[in-house]
């Protein structure tokens, strides 16, 4: 079924989420999926969603804004990526949550869409989130707050060409407590944790947050993606972003 098929014409815009099983986060997708169609339903845009990447050369020219949930380019082929791009390059929105950035087998251009690329995190503990940015998915998020998730720890990222919402204080995690004796490093201070950018013509929100299925059904965070949703729509005029 086609977006035109199933969209009411009162809405604004049309998001496809795409999710892929993995080790890791499979327990986010039915609660992430009810979630969004929930969002979709309030909000008022068309919603479809796919676990399928051979679906995406068709499905991406049909959408606005597309999201990447815990899912990234290790799961497609060359023509799907290739579909991507053009996406891409004709202005349409992506939007990656967590593990989007979690990329093993690395695709240069994909790395640079979503501006970082997971490097490790130390075990999942509550850290000190400083909002940093005038932005819709943080508008509704006071100055600072308490959050636990992975704090991931990014390479390939140069914050001077991103415009970051979200960093997390290390002083008050345990950023070296890894899962083996080896401890980690971290990021230093202005760790980032959410940003935004404007890449080879669309318009791209990432945000690290979003581990636990819980996290689905909690208000802030979900208002926190429909901002990121709503940004990578072009429905927002004047927020400028690098």
């Amino acid at each position: 079924m086609s977006f035109t098929e199933e969209a009411p014409a009162q809405n604004q815009f049309k998001v496809l989420l795409f999710i892929h099983h993995d080790d890791w986060h499979s327990d986010c997708i039915p609660v992430a999926v009810e979630a969004f169609q929930d969002m979709a339903q309030k909000n008022q845009f068309a919603f479809r969603w796919t676990q399928r990447p051979n679906e995406l050369p068709t499905l991406l020219p049909q959408c606005d804004v597309v999201i990447f949930l815990n899912t990234n380019t290790d799961f497609m082929d060359s023509s799907q990526v290739e579909a991507l791009q053009e996406f891409i390059h004709k202005g349409g929105g992506f939007v990656g949550i967590h593990g989007a950035s979690a990329s093993i087998k690395r695709n240069e251009w994909y790395d640079k869409l979503v501006g970082g690329v997971f490097v490790d995190h130390p075990k999942l503990q509550a850290g000190v989130v400083h909002n940093v940015g005038d932005f819709p998915a943080t508008w509704h998020l006071p100055q600072k707050w308490l959050w636990s998730d992975e704090w991931y720890n990014f390479s390939h990222i140069d914050v001077s060409k991103l415009n970051v919402i979200l960093t997390v204080d290390e002083s008050t995690y345990d950023y070296t407590l890894g899962y083996d004796e080896i401890p980690l490093k971290g990021m230093g201070k202005d760790h980032p944790v959410a940003w935004s950018h404007h890449f080879e013509g669309g318009s791209v929100f990432y945000t690290s947050l979003g581990h636990k299925p819980e996290v689905y059904k909690d208000e802030n965070f979900l208002k926190h993606i429909f901002g990121g949703i709503y940004w990578a729509s072009k429905k927002v005029k004047n927020i400028e972003s690098k």
